[in-house]
């Protein structure tokens, strides 16, 4: 994983000792408050919103685990 860009998950992809272990190991790393369903545009659209703001003219790249 790299340390080299922010990631940000959404609050039911790791336990708070695995982000927490993440954090320790130097990775900027951020969790959403909220859970996003991928498959939901509205869902998407309120992530990409917050992290617009935080990172506001940057590239956003999404990684969707698609399982179905």
């Amino acid at each position: 994983m790299s340390k080299e860009h922010p990631i940000w998950l959404t609050c039911n992809v790791l336990t708070d000792k695995e982000y927490e272990a993440l954090w320790k190991s130097g990775v900027n790393a951020s969790v959403l408050d909220y859970e996003v369903d991928t498959e939901n545009n509205d869902d998407m659209d309120c992530a990409m919103s917050t992290i617009k703001e935080h990172h506001f003219g940057q590239n956003i790249w999404v990684q969707i685990n698609n399982e179905s």
